[in-house]
């Protein structure tokens, strides 16, 4: 059922339930979890961030990995990469020179959205172009955050230590894939 086509790569942040850490300095109830703004939103976040790497084709989660909501998604972003597929596709935070040259010499096409720097402030229009092309297509990840938060009630870490947390995101995603398996092969 895995079709293989293409990776889609993506991250969510989930809250834990625990207390935040107090101010004054105390050991943190959960001293696993990160705190975490989203650049442009209001607000922080104060738990782990799950990292998918889903098949464009059938939307199977391939590979799922938990870490702590302050590491940035480029880090667990090659371990997401099976090495099977023909395409890989991300939003600017997966963008990384050396990662598309890897990518280009396992001979794997890089569809990875540019992003400004210091040095080029403004994208050109071409770049801006491929960069709409290619958030239609990789769009489709959005779905499984969207069912694992509003049909599965899946938004909140309930367990303190990152352990327990991955376990808690590697059941969401098992549970995600059957649903997925049984809307893919109807009886």
């Amino acid at each position: 059922m895995v079709l293989k086509r293409g990776t889609m790569l993506d991250a969510t942040l989930l809250e834990t339930q625990a207390a935040r850490p107090p101010r004054d300095g105390a050991a943190p109830v959960d001293p696993d979890a990160r705190i975490t703004s989203r650049k442009g939103k209001p607000g922080v976040t104060y738990g782990y961030k799950a990292h998918v790497g889903v098949d464009e084709g059938s939307g199977i989660i391939r590979a799922v990995i938990t870490t702590p909501a302050n590491v940035n998604d480029t880090v667990p972003a090659d371990a997401l990469i099976r090495g099977d597929e023909r395409v890989v596709w991300g939003d600017a935070a997966y963008h990384t020179h050396r990662r598309e040259a890897a990518l280009k010499a396992r001979g794997q096409k890089p569809r990875l959205t540019r992003r400004p720097n210091k040095y080029h402030p403004e994208l050109p229009p071409r770049v801006k172009r491929y960069n709409r092309l290619i958030a239609r297509r990789r769009a489709a990840v959005e779905t499984t955050f969207a069912t694992w938060k509003r049909r599965m009630g899946f938004s909140a870490i309930r367990y303190i230590g990152l352990v327990k947390a991955t376990a808690q995101v590697t059941l969401a995603a098992i549970a995600f894939n059957l649903r997925r398996w049984v809307t893919l092969c109807p009886a």
